[in-house]
Parts: structure tokens; C-alpha cells; sequence
């Protein structure tokens, strides 16, 4: 039997000289985004909503969205993220980068990894963080139809930097 080692792990651990690795992987805080926005009535559909903005270099490892009701017959909403830097590539901004045509028509409650309704609607479900080089805004983009007023949208991001 023999032993084999993680990338992380064999760079720390069982290479000599001993490297460093990313503390954002291993060591480092975890820092939570919270926040929620109440649809109004001039909500409109292809409005675009921002949650929060993330520092760059971080590593996002869930994104959860909630609705408190309905957002409507043929509502969806994507969720991802948008570069704030005019200089950024176009590569560094993805608005449906963790979930992808969620339906509203249900009061909903989503996660990136797991947890309820994950069957549909999510990219790439896996524990592997999504990591953002330029400092970029959390978006839900609201799709569909225009969506009914006062639902309080709520979203979390659980993300590591340092």
C-alpha cells in the first residue's frame, strides 16, 4: 500500500523545501455576502440586480438564492458575476456562471454545491470554487416575464481570500 498525496498537501507537507500554497485554499478566512432586494412594481424583466461586490483573487465556494414567494408564471432567474473593471476581459464576467434559468414560479430556495433544489438550474454543481480574478459584482439577472412585486430575494456567497 502506498501513500499519495493532494496537491496542496505535497507541496506543504512532503516537498522539501516546503512551499507555500494559496491561503485562500488552505488556511485561509472564510467570509460571507449576504444580503436581499424587494421586487417593486417598476422591477422589469431583464432587470439586472447587484448583491455585492467580491475583492479580486477570491475563491466563491457557494452561492445560495431564496425567494419569500412566487416571481411569476415563466419567471427564471440566472445568478453569476459581472467584472466592475472597464480593462477586465470579457472571460472574467459570466451572469449565469453559478445558476442558469432557476424557475420563479415557486417560491425557490437554491445552492451551488447542495442542499434543496438543486436538480435543476445549477452549472457544474462540484465542491471546486469558482475563482474570480478581477474584483466583480454578485448579479441575479430577473428573466421571463416582469416579475410580481414585493418578493424579497435574499442571496448568500461564501468566498475565501487570504
Amino acid at each position: 500500500m502506498a501513500n499519495v498525496y493532494a496537491v496542496d498537501y505535497a507541496k506543504r507537507f512532503s516537498t522539501v523545501p516546503a512551499k507555500l500554497t494559496n491561503v485562500a485554499t488552505q488556511g485561509g478566512r472564510m467570509r460571507v455576502l449576504y444580503d436581499t432586494y424587494t421586487v417593486v412594481t417598476a422591477t422589469a424583466q431583464n432587470d439586472v440586480v447587484y448583491f455585492g461586490r467580491l475583492p479580486p483573487d477570491c475563491k466563491v465556494w457557494e452561492v445560495a438564492i431564496q425567494t419569500s414567494a412566487t416571481l411569476g408564471s415563466s419567471a427564471t432567474i440566472d445568478v453569476g458575476w459581472q467584472a466592475v473593471s472597464a480593462t477586465a476581459t470579457s472571460a472574467n464576467t459570466d451572469l449565469d456562471g453559478w445558476h442558469d434559468g432557476i424557475s420563479g414560479e415557486t417560491a425557490l430556495s437554491f445552492w451551488k454545491v447542495g442542499g434543496a433544489s438543486t436538480a435543476s438550474g445549477n452549472k457544474g454543481i462540484a465542491i471546486a470554487p469558482t475563482s474570480i480574478p478581477d474584483e466583480a459584482d454578485i448579479v441575479a439577472t430577473l428573466l421571463g416575464v416582469d416579475p410580481n412585486a414585493d418578493v424579497v430575494i435574499s442571496l448568500m456567497c461564501h468566498y475565501s481570500i487570504d
